[in-house]
């Protein structure tokens, strides 16, 4: 694909990135990882990735490398994740029940979300 280039929103730079050259993306999204927040710090610590990492064990022992899918089929995937049924964002807790497994690129998809038909995913 070739993308047409533009100027960097700081410096004025031709790039081929939709809007910063690479020096000053990369200094954008470390400015946004600041903003973010540590894991531990939104709420992801030990107790957190110890039940996470429970749950994409049991998912793996019943449907192996699947994901269910969010907004799409069902899929093979090897790069399950937990994702919160209810999000964290509205209240949502880190208990098991609240914790559906879904491959990265849905998990991302997702986001902050709650399934669309109000049921796991």
């Amino acid at each position: 694909m070739n993308r047409r280039r533009r100027p960097c929103l700081v410096c004025g730079t031709l790039t081929r990135n939709p809007s910063r050259c690479d020096t000053h993306q990369a200094a954008w999204l470390a400015e946004q990882d600041q903003r973010r927040g540590s894991a531990h710090q939104r709420g992801y610590g030990a107790a957190y990735r110890r039940t996470a990492t429970a749950a994409v064990a049991e998912h793996r022992r019943q449907y192996g490398d699947w994901c269910p899918g969010w907004r799409r089929p069902a899929h093979a995937a090897t790069d399950l994740t937990a994702d919160h049924i209810v999000p964290k964002a509205v209240g949502g807790g880190d208990e098991p029940a609240n914790l559906a497994v879904l491959c990265r690129s849905c998990n991302s998809s997702k986001r902050d979300r709650p399934p669309a038909d109000g049921h796991r995913v």
